[in-house]
């Protein structure tokens, strides 16, 4: 081990001297970093042009480029001269500058401070709109969306937003992960400042994981993606935290019926800043002392973020953040069924980032993850085990990753990583629950995983009409001395001004798997690591379409199409029955999968009326030779249509609507459709009784629908700025259910048998809401 580590290091020091010496060998180079002058806040994807001798706005600029996730920007190759400087984003006002290079700059640093500025046209979501990247199948998600669009605490669930667009979709209301194209939730790459996060979502759509103050950027890439991301098959979901604003102490505190949320910046000193957002929902409170007898599942959460930044140079910047959060889901006290399912993320992570004398581009992280999930399952009829389920699950891992960018041509860049992930891994599991087992977990042995990883992409603009990411990472995995290589591949073909081709192909590797159980409604999330019996799930994505925008950039039209087939999935063999001690893998069953489908998104981005319109037609298809017969069955989350508007409208400065709407075919379930037994002859005459079921989710439940209302109205007062909403949650009380589950009920007359009875948990009903925020 040490050897390959050891190697792989080395292999990586070389490729970074190598980059360094063609960046020495080149002309000067102009680079910087673009930030928010209000909130010291970098500004991604800021148009970088360069004007020589003459500043002609008509003209094609000498270069140009586009600043990254860290507000950077390099321009390679400057050969001495007068230039003109410019610096554009939508928000903001240009920034012109005039710079002299001669033969003796070297390196010429200039940073750019940019004023926001009050534009008419407001920008929802920007997809593409990066001049130097050609990643298919991404959009990001401009932040300040998730404040307009309506719910039931005055901030939306980020999930939900992104539930909102066409492939991506949520197994049901109730459900904490995303399905990204035919994928499973253990599929996305969820990373939070480059720190991976395994359950990032809150239960129940009631509010964002993330307090939407706390919130920089959010990029979610739905396939194919880039080989600096890995270690999932489906997709990418990249969030940066704001690093809190250097000029003043600054807040935002939110009150609501079901929750309350705090936001807390300003400066530590000259170069120091910090960020911290936290929030608590106490519904479960209010349905425990208010809200009684009634079937909604009782649910709270407490969540907290912060991040501090300092700026120790012009080319350091070191970063510190972390994230806690805490859910609790129970029953009511009129359930048949008894369950408690709670769950707990921590994280913790520290970033530097250098940039040597040649602009090459450094990040390095160290991070701490510690996962936990319980679960607890029992039916309270009498004499009945019916569906009885524990298990507890810690998860926590070490993370090391180094990446490398250097600008070193032209219209070329050039990135190379390393990344080391120490897995350690407990787990305690049961077909019967008692409280002494929640004591017992530490005498198990932790199941450990060791897994390395590098990579090398290239992003490169050959002509004026085709631009192309071109990478490969190489993985390797200790226990089972598995090492893999993967291409990535995308490109972007300009068929004219207003039209674009996107293609990409990747193959996709992953060494932890979210083994579910079935034949159990309620979430019962089970992370397990490849080992010497469990195969690495692997997968290959290929993706084709069309970008279309109108002349102004109000409206951008896609078309996209993906196919995507999946080796070594893993979930429970039918009526799985582990004995404590046992290993639970040995209830595992391997198998295969594919996904296809059609996308169209119809996004209106500027104006007072802005959303968008999106529309899936898709196939998810899973096999397994120990599962349904060994035929092909379609998932809980295949979903063959599903529809979703969105729309918010701005009044003027003070009044705002939003509006969502969702369609979907209803998810499969396996129903029991009888029941069998054997007597016990000779000893008490009782009769053992077990279930038949259908195939699997051959029954389908109604379609799903929702409509979502909300007014807000924004005024300043005392020196404050106040926002009052008013939020209406699934507007025509429409009954969607959520999952039907079998339990016994007591037989009349004396000696007779439990009869079984399918129960329903039904969604949320009609809820209104009122709150108000407050900025100081």
């Amino acid at each position: 081990m040490k050897i390959i580590c050891t190697t792989i290091y080395a292999i990586t020091i070389s490729l970074l001297l190598t980059v360094q010496g063609l960046s020495q060998n080149t002309n000067i180079t102009i680079s910087g970093f673009v930030r928010d002058s209000t909130s010291g806040e970098a500004l991604i994807g800021t148009n970088i042009l360069l004007y020589k001798d003459t500043l002609n706005m008509d003209s094609t600029p000498y270069r140009g480029a586009a600043s990254n996730t860290y507000g950077f920007y390099a321009l390679p190759k400057i050969l001495p001269g007068n230039y003109y400087l410019i610096a554009r984003n939508i928000g903001y006002k240009t920034l012109i500058s005039k710079i002299n290079v001669d033969i003796n700059s070297g390196r010429v640093q200039y940073d750019f401070m940019l004023a926001p500025e009050s534009i008419n046209l407001r920008e929802v979501i920007v997809q593409g709109e990066k001049k130097d990247e050609s990643i298919s199948s991404t959009i990001d998600v401009n932040p300040e969306i998730l404040k307009s669009l309506p719910s039931l605490s005055g901030e939306v669930d980020l999930f939900k937003i992104l539930q909102m667009l066409p492939g991506v979709k949520a197994e049901n209301e109730l459900s904490n992960g995303l399905y990204v194209r035919g994928g499973s939730p253990d599929q996305n790459l969820t990373l939070v400042d480059g720190a991976i996060i395994y359950n990032p979502s809150h239960l129940g759509n009631f509010a964002s994981t993330f307090n939407s103050e706390a919130i920089h950027s959010i990029r979610l890439i739905k396939g194919a993606y880039p080989a600096e991301y890995g270690g999932r098959l489906s997709s990418v979901l990249d969030i940066n935290l704001r690093s809190g604003t250097k000029q003043k102490e600054k807040g935002s505190l939110g009150v609501g019926l079901i929750n309350s949320h705090i936001t807390l910046e300003g400066p530590l000193g000259s170069n120091t800043s910090y960020m911290i957002s936290g929030r608590k929902m106490y519904y479960d409170l209010i349905q425990k002392n208010i809200i009684k007898n009634n079937n909604v599942p009782v649910y709270g959460f407490f969540d907290l973020n912060g991040k501090i930044t300092i700026n120790s140079s012009e080319s350091n910047v070191i970063t510190l953040s972390g994230l806690y959060s805490s859910d609790n889901l129970t029953n009511p006290d009129d359930n048949e069924s008894e369950y408690d399912i709670k769950w707990k993320n921590a994280m913790a992570n520290f970033t530097w980032l250098h940039i040597n004398s040649n602009s090459l581009f450094i990040t390095s992280s160290f991070s701490f993850i510690d996962y936990q999930f319980q679960s607890i399952l029992q039916d309270k009829t009498p004499n009945s085990t019916a569906n009885n389920y524990y298990s507890l699950s810690k998860l926590r891992d070490l993370n090391f990753k180094s990446n490398a960018e250097i600008h070193w041509l032209t219209n070329s860049t050039l990135k190379v990583g390393l990344e080391f992930v120490l897995h350690n891994y407990s787990l305690l599991y049961s077909n019967f629950y008692d409280p002494r087992l929640e004591t017992t977990l530490s005498e198990y042995p932790d199941v450990v995983s060791n897994e390395i990883s590098i990579f090398f992409e290239n992003k490169g603009n050959f002509t004026d009409w085709l631009k192309t990411n071109i990478g490969i990472r190489g993985y390797y995995l200790k226990e089972n001395k598995y090492f893999r290589a993967e291409p990535h591949i995308s490109a972007q073909i300009l068929l004219s001004d207003n039209l674009t081709l996107n293609t990409a192909f990747a193959i996709t590797h992953q060494f932890l798997h979210l083994v579910i159980r079935n034949d159990i409604a309620l979430p019962t999330d089970l992370w397990y690591p490849s080992s010497t019996k469990i195969d690495p799930s692997e997968s290959r994505q290929y993706v084709l379409g069309f970008d279309f925008s109108s002349g102004a950039k109000e409206y951008l039209i896609s078309l996209e199409g993906y196919y995507k087939d999946m080796k070594n999935l893993y979930e429970f063999q039918n009526a799985p029955s582990v004995e404590i001690g046992e290993s639970v893998a040995n209830n595992f069953t391997k198998g295969e999968g594919e996904a296809y489908g059609i996308e169209l998104f119809v996004n209106k981005r500027l104006g007072k009326l802005t959303g968008w319109i999106g529309y899936t037609l898709s196939w998810t298809k899973r096999k397994f030779d120990y599962l349904n017969a060994g035929k092909v069955f379609y998932p809980k989350y295949d979903r063959r249509h599903d529809v979703s508007i969105v729309l918010g409208y701005n009044f003027d400065e003070h009044w705002e609507v939003g509006m969502t709407w969702t369609y979907a075919t209803g998810q499969g379930y396996t129903l029991t459709d009888g029941q069998y037994g054997f007597q016990n002859i000779g000893v008490n005459d009782n009769y053992n009784l077990h279930f038949n079921y259908s195939n699997r989710n051959s029954y389908r439940l109604p379609a799903y629908h929702k409509l979502d209302f909300s007014v807000k109205y924004k005024f300043p007062w005392l020196g404050y700025s106040f926002e009052t909403y008013v939020s209406f949650y699934n507007v025509y009380n429409h009954q969607n259910p959520f999952a039907y589950y079998t339990t016994y009920k007591q037989g009349s007359g004396s000696g007779s048998l439990p009869v079984p009875k399918v129960n329903q948990i039904s969604l949320f009903p009609f809820i209104p809401s009122i709150g108000i925020n407050m900025k100081f």
